[in-house]
C-alpha cells in the first residue's frame, strides 16, 4: 500500500540543535518547538520548513517544522545532510528589534515571544534563479550579486565532483 508516513527525526533534531547554537540565535530559546519528521513516500522535495497552523500548534505544542523526504536524507553525505538542515532553519524568521543593553550600553537584538505565533513566519530564499539565465546575463540582481558574493567567500566549497567522487567509492565499496 503506497502512502505517506512520518516519523520522528532525532538525527535531523541533533545536527540542527548544533547549527541553532553556531548560526541561528533566533532559534536559541525556541528549540523545544521545533518538531522534525522524517517523510516517507513519494516527494520531489529534500526538506521542507513550515510554520505551524493553529491546529498544529494545539496538537503538538511546537510552532515550528522542519519536514525531511527519507530517501533524499539516506542518499546524502554528513556534510550534504548538514547542509539541508541549515538550509531548512535559514526559512524561519523571527520578528525582533534592537535595545540597549543595560551592562555594556551596547545595542542588541531582541527577540518577539518564541510562544506567539505572530513572532515567526517563514523566510523565502535570498536567491532564485537560472542558471541559464546568469550566463547569458550575468549578475543582473542585487540579491544574485550577494549570493555569488557569498559563495566566493565561503570557507569550503562543496563540489559536484566531491559529491559524485564520494558515490562511486561508496558504490565500490557495496
Amino acid at each position: 500500500m503506497a502512502g505517506v508516513y512520518f516519523e520522528e527525526a532525532t538525527e535531523v533534531k541533533e545536527i540542527a540543535e548544533e547549527l541553532i547554537d553556531k548560526y541561528h540565535p533566533h532559534l536559541k530559546d525556541a528549540k523545544n518547538l521545533i518538531g522534525y519528521y522524517f517523510r516517507e513516500g513519494s516527494s520531489d522535495w529534500a526538506g521542507k520548513a513550515k510554520k505551524c497552523t493553529a491546529f498544529e500548534r494545539f496538537v503538538t505544542e511546537k510552532m515550528l517544522f522542519v519536514f525531511i523526504n527519507a530517501e533524499a536524507w539516506n542518499a546524502m553525505k554528513h556534510d550534504q545532510r548538514v547542509a539541508l538542515v541549515d538550509h531548512e532553519l535559514c526559512h524561519f524568521a523571527r520578528k525582533s528589534f534592537k535595545d540597549i543593553d543595560p551592562k555594556t550600553g551596547d545595542w542588541i537584538e531582541k527577540y518577539e515571544p518564541a510562544d506567539k505565533a505572530d513572532s515567526w513566519s517563514i523566510r523565502e530564499h535570498d536567491v532564485e534563479e537560472f542558471s541559464d539565465v546568469i550566463k547569458r546575463h550575468g549578475l543582473w540582481d542585487t540579491g544574485i550579486e550577494k549570493f555569488a558574493a557569498a559563495v566566493r567567500e565561503a570557507d569550503y566549497q562543496m563540489s559536484l565532483e566531491d559529491v559524485e567522487r564520494e558515490e562511486r567509492k561508496l558504490r565500490a565499496v557495496k
